[in-house]
């Protein structure tokens, strides 16, 4: 399928011998290059990141994040992490400040929390790490620490805001050795969503077309578009996002300009921004689907006369393998 072709043109573009390079044309370098295939298991390896290059000299066997977005789909392709960073608790997390799509998982193979917010640098180097995993953007971002952390053990530095999961998780498994489970884990997965676009049948023509904002409240509200995670699942399913007016699209994003995955929206303009049959709530729940429905400003809307307000759940903001499957269940369930 197309998403493993593209996991393992990640894979060759991210690992090679001795020295990194870049090419427009994976299977190019690879050729030129001596760069080896996806299923090589030779050390030392360099993988390309966000700050250049990074050697790795023996396969990992204790890894530390220390963004808990990256943390997701180390667990998802079974690594050996042995601690975590975790954010602020949250109505997304749980009281430790992880995930709740995969903090039992954390539990379960005795994943230390090692602090929750700003990075501890004397945890992580008590820890013990071989390799350090940091995100170059984000809230959960220690990228200012990096240097330091380069003191401990070999960091790589990824960036996640512009990425599939998919795509993450080659990158991630690039460097820790992990290309098959990775082409597993994205072909299981491929096969979920398939099984559930096959259920939900001819219902997604009536859903269709449909709404993805996030509704924290009517002022806050944005669209994600159908170039983000959430909009691309959807329409893997079969659905397809309805159009946004010119000129809420074209509106001046301000902090968000260089993004192209939503789109914020004014709460006088909110009623228009939701002209589709279906509304999807991203970090939504059956409780934000009724506040939704109960705004009066968006009585005259077709999602609420229809009733057909649905919350995605407060894990499907940052997708991961695990928040999507989450994500594919619920709307499966959901839709009628």
């Amino acid at each position: 399928m197309k998403l493993r072709r593209s996991l393992a043109a990640i894979a060759v573009l991210a690992v090679g011998i001795g020295a990194a390079a870049c090419s427009s044309d994976p299977a190019t370098e690879s050729a030129t290059t001596g760069n080896p295939a996806a299923s090589d298991q030779s050390w030392p390896r360099t993988v390309t990141d966000e700050t250049g290059s990074v050697t790795i000299e023996h396969k990992p066997e204790r890894i530390v994040s220390t963004s808990v977005t990256l943390t997701g789909s180390l667990l998802a392709l079974d690594a050996p992490l042995i601690g975590t960073g975790a954010q602020r608790p949250s109505d997304v997390t749980d009281e430790n400040g992880l995930f709740t799509q995969w903090a039992d998982i954390v539990a379960e193979r005795g994943v230390d929390t090692l602090y929750q917010g700003e990075p501890n640098v004397e945890k992580i180097t008590a820890a013990d790490p071989d390799l350090i995993f940091v995100s170059a953007t984000g809230g959960d971002s220690a990228l200012d620490q990096v240097d330091t952390l380069r003191q401990i053990a070999p960091v790589v530095v990824l960036r996640y805001d512009d990425k599939s999961w998919q795509d993450l998780s080659g990158r991630i498994a690039a460097a820790i050795g992990a290309e098959e489970q990775a082409e597993a884990l994205v072909a299981k997965f491929d096969r979920q969503l398939d099984d559930a676009k096959s259920a939900l049948g001819d219902k997604v023509a009536a859903a269709n077309p449909v709404n993805v904002p996030a509704y924290n409240s009517p002022e806050e509200s944005r669209m994600f578009t159908a170039e983000s995670a959430q909009g691309i699942l959807l329409e893997r399913l079969g659905f397809s996002l309805a159009e946004l007016p010119a000129d809420i699209s074209a509106a001046d994003k301000g902090i968000m300009s260089s993004r192209k995955d939503v789109v914020p929206v004014g709460q006088e303009n909110l009623p228009r921004a939701v002209p589709g049959n279906t509304t999807f709530i991203v970090i939504g729940d059956a409780a934000d689907a009724e506040r939704f429905l109960a705004d009066l400003t968006l009585q005259q809307t077709p999602s609420v006369q229809k009733r057909q307000v649905i919350g995605l759940g407060k894990d499907s903001f940052r997708l991961d393998y695990y928040s999507a499957t989450n994500l594919i269940d619920r709307v499966t369930n959901a839709v009628r």
